[in-house]
């Protein structure tokens, strides 16, 4: 909730900053215009009269900003009303003073680039009508008193001051659309960042680490397709850590938590680097070892696991722990569906518990001891 409130304050802040900047613009172009009614190329009231109108206009808006009325609106930027208004102005002043006629077509050209932080493909088009009619009724209106503000030094000056001022316009145009690319290219890393993330943890066990069974599932067809087409073997080893639950009820689930984590460590630095590791469930974990393995090549993996977790110095971790896993070994025959592989791993599993654990057996009752 605080978040979203810092959000909206942001919001109003911009669009409180980009009234202003019209304002500012207006009051600019006001100047414009009181200088050429200075050299008497046109009348001076027209300078008071468009400072009073478009910067008047402009506070309006600002202040209905200021005061959040605009959150009440279906847009609250207020985009479009402030681009239509600023047009109309210039439509009525190209009309009352069509011998100033460069200043508000430059003007219109330049605020026409506001639209672009908004609009549409349509309302661009309507834009587009909008501009080709406003100027087409003013310059007919004013067809027969249309002039050049004239060819002294002040009036030179006065059009290069025009152009300095549209290009500084311009300028506080394109930074506010550096700014906003930022911001969206900074928004872009983030999402990206979160989608990894998303993905991290829809894929892998959110305690070790390592692997989600789902996950694991994935990996394992994938290997049972490739095998199928090339006709090789891999293997799987579902290893089970012995006597778990007294870990947890003598030292707590918390150390417990803290073992898991270890023991994939250990796990991870025995494996090879095509080798597959995943949490199975509870204190079970799953190994692949992709084709070409064959049984022998297996069981000396999981024996290398066995031996690793079993001299591992576990009292780190937990002082007066100590750890050893069995583990059920089976290898995929082609045509076999990974159900019936992971069936009788789990059966070699069982037969390793019921031997005495801490033991690698194998599915066709191979059996590797535990070092007795």
């Amino acid at each position: 909730m605080a978040s979203d409130r810092d959000h909206q304050d942001k919001l109003q802040q911009h669009r409180m900053q980009m009234t202003k900047m019209s304002v500012v613009n207006y009051a600019f172009e006001s100047v414009v215009l009181a200088l050429y009614g200075l050299t008497g190329a046109a009348p001076g009231w027209v300078a008071i009269a468009f400072f009073l109108v478009a910067v008047g206009s402009s506070m309006g808006f600002w202040a209905w900003i200021r005061l959040g009325w605009n959150l009440r609106l279906k847009d609250p930027g207020m985009l479009v009303p402030q681009i239509v208004g600023s047009w109309i102005v210039q439509f009525a002043f190209l009309a009352i003073a069509p011998q100033l006629a460069l200043v508000f077509l430059v003007s219109l050209l330049v605020g026409f680039n506001y639209a672009m932080m908004s609009f549409d493909g349509r309302q661009f088009m309507a834009a587009f009508v909008l501009q080709v009619v406003g100027t087409g009724i003013a310059m007919l209106i004013a067809a027969d008193r249309f002039g050049y503000p004239g060819t002294s030094a002040a009036d030179i000056a006065i059009l290069w001051l025009i152009f300095c001022l549209s290009t500084y316009r311009q300028t506080t145009i394109g930074t506010q659309f550096s700014l906003l690319r930022a911001k969206l290219s900074q928004k872009n890393q983030q999402l990206s960042e979160s989608v990894a993330r998303i993905e991290e943890l829809a894929s892998h066990d959110e305690l070790t680490g390592v692997l989600n069974r789902r996950s694991f599932m994935r990996q394992v067809e994938s290997e049972r397709a490739r095998c199928e087409r090339s006709k090789q073997h891999f293997c799987v080893a579902i290893l089970d850590i012995d006597h778990f639950k007294r870990v947890n009820d003598r030292f707590g689930h918390l150390a417990g938590d803290l073992v898991l984590k270890e023991f994939c460590a250990v796990v991870g630095a025995c494996m090879r680097s095509a080798d597959v590791f995943a949490r199975y469930g509870g204190e079970e974990f799953i190994l692949l070892l992709p084709a070409p393995t064959d049984m022998q090549a297996a069981l000396r993996a999981a024996e290398r696991v066995r031996g690793a977790i079993e001299a591992h110095d576990w009292g780190r971790v937990t002082p007066g722990a100590t750890l050893t896993v069995s583990t059920g070994a089976a290898c995929w025959d082609v045509g076999e569906t990974i159900e019936h592989l992971l069936s009788r791993a789990d059966q070699a599993l069982y037969r390793a518990k019921r031997g005495g654990r801490n033991r690698v057996v194998a599915d066709e009752d191979t059996l590797v001891a535990a070092g007795r």
